[in-house]
């Protein structure tokens, strides 16, 4: 019995053939891919949400200051600043804020700063104050959330086939939405140390503060990858959000170079991919292209994702089981 356990071969989940079924379940449900083609399309179409009106005299204001009290020779760099916060607030549309991709729906357009459409200028509102600016990203991101827990929840249900009761799925957004505030206070909670620690090194030695940044961010994303999976054992499995990161903790550090490449070559796809789309411009028929491929990858990676993580949940639990028949037997 102790040689037939020990001959048995126990596999991690194989790279090529995982992504190729994630591939496969979002053709077969072609379906999951109008959340993200849907936000792109509110994005180029839809009106644009901007802060000129409000923030523009502030920071005008902040600066022209600063070039009375500074020296004449910091004027040309101050006002090279205030115009590259001009370009910058230029870009941002606060409708932008519905797409909190990773824990939401992935965007191509997102940011991109849409000027022109194949129907002409999009619809520009200006917002009034400091205060509606504050609640409706507030809104824009909770929103964002939901949308992007609920794409999440249905293609962890392709993957598996089962149908989870609206009961279940409700339940499993708002853990959703619970888990993206976890794991920004997490975020921060690494990350302030390490900023604090960068700040006051500067404060001696700038060019040994840019080493110790570039440090700091390896260490903090090798402290993150345990967390990757975080969100898939509350959509694939019903669990709770703490039970959900322990056992993402557990699959990523149980075959932690597997997950690592599959990581990489899910980022390198996704990120590499995104050029080819993006290279339309916006006031052409030809992003409809770009914004459909980047909704089909996008879906069918993270449905890879999924497959990937119940498959290493199951190679887990199998070879810690493997484990424990054979302490029994040489026990016996």
């Amino acid at each position: 019995m102790n040689a037939k356990i020990e001959n048995q071969k126990l596999l991690p989940p194989k790279l090529i053939p995982t992504i190729l079924a994630g591939f496969n379940t979002v053709a077969n449900h072609l379906g999951l891919i109008l959340f993200p083609l849907g936000l792109d399309l509110l994005f180029w179409f839809g009106p644009q949400l901007k802060l000129e009106k409000v923030l523009k005299p502030i920071y005008a204001s902040a600066i022209q200051t600063l070039i009375a009290l500074n020296k004449p020779e910091m004027k040309s760099v101050l006002t090279t600043t205030q115009t590259e916060i001009d370009n910058i607030l230029n870009r941002i549309n606060l409708t932008n804020f519905l797409s909190t991709f990773p824990l939401g729906v992935p965007s191509l357009l997102s940011g991109q700063g849409i000027k022109q459409t194949p129907l002409g200028a999009p619809a520009i509102i200006e917002l009034p104050s400091v205060g509606i600016i504050f609640l409706v990203s507030v809104l824009f991101i909770l929103i964002g959330l939901l949308f992007g827990s609920l794409y999440m929840s249905v293609i962890a249900q392709s993957t598996t086939n089962n149908k989870s009761s609206i009961k279940t799925t409700g339940k499993n957004v708002l853990n959703g939405v619970g888990l993206a505030f976890v794991l920004v206070i997490i975020f921060l909670i690494m990350s302030l140390p390490l900023l604090f620690i960068v700040s006051l090194i500067s404060l001696f030695s700038p060019a040994i503060s840019q080493i110790i940044l570039i440090i700091s961010t390896f260490i903090l994303l090798w402290l993150l990858i345990p967390l990757v999976f975080a969100p898939h054992g509350i959509f694939a499995k019903n669990m709770g959000i703490y039970q959900s990161i322990r056992q993402s903790v557990k699959v990523v550090r149980s075959y932690m170079p597997g997950t690592g490449m599959f990581l990489l070559v899910a980022i390198l796809l996704a990120q590499g991919l995104d050029i080819l789309w993006i290279v339309a411009p916006s006031q052409s028929w030809l992003t409809l292209v770009g914004i459909t491929g980047h909704a089909f990858i996008y879906t069918a990676l993270i449905a890879s994702s999924f497959i990937y993580y119940q498959k290493s949940g199951e190679w887990v639990s199998n070879l810690l089981e493997r484990i424990n028949q054979l302490n029994q037997n040489k026990s016996v």
